[in-house]
């Protein structure tokens, strides 16, 4: 039992001694703080540096634009006092002499050939105007009658291939009936294998 009691009173002395310690370590780290924070500045004087930073550049902000804005009001008054009649264009290019900058006749002509040169603009007369626009109208109803008359025979042929003999309408707007074409039939025309004497 002797060594019961004294193994108790070890781990009791060594429990004790770990409390006392951590102790000392506690109050040791709350010590160096104490001490550290006398050396560093105090948050009071950290905000009031950077109070004093942020007003600085907001000054320097505030002048720009002031400056800035009566920079405008000057060059708005300038202009407002000059004449803007007066005013002469200024040339895009101005060439030193370095440079041949002679017309070339060959390339206005052969623009003035093709239709690409310069345009010169005839007047014409109301009636010129509703006579071209007529010839113009009757052009279109031209071209588009001949483009349906075109789509007409190529959807019959192609109809036809397919085995369908097909009847539209004499505007050519709507199909009036589709037929089957029988075999024999379509030999005649030549699209079968056999030959035909």
């Amino acid at each position: 039992m002797a060594s019961k009691t004294s193994q108790k009173e070890k781990s009791m002395l060594l429990a004790l001694l770990l409390f006392v310690g951590a102790a000392g370590l506690i109050f040791a780290y709350l010590g160096s703080e104490e001490s550290g924070k006398s050396s560093k500045p105090s948050p009071t004087v950290k905000s009031e540096k950077f109070e004093k930073a942020v007003n600085k550049h907001l000054m320097l902000t505030n002048e720009r634009m002031e400056l800035e804005r009566q920079r405008m009001q000057l060059e708005n008054a300038r202009l407002l006092n000059s004449d803007f009649n007066q005013t002469e264009p200024q040339r895009a290019y101005a060439n030193d002499g370095r440079l041949d900058l002679s017309g070339d006749n060959r390339a206005a002509e052969l623009a003035n050939e093709l239709g690409r040169g310069d345009r010169r603009e005839e007047s014409m007369s109301p009636h010129d105007i509703v006579q071209r626009e007529l010839f113009n109208a009757q052009q279109m109803s031209e071209y588009s009658q001949a483009y349906k008359e075109e789509y007409a025979r190529q959807f019959i042929e192609n109809a036809r291939r397919g085995g369908y003999k097909v009847i539209l309408s004499e505007d050519l707007s709507r199909v009036i009936s589709v037929t089957p074409i029988r075999q024999n039939e379509m030999n005649l025309f030549g699209s079968g294998t056999g030959s035909v004497q």
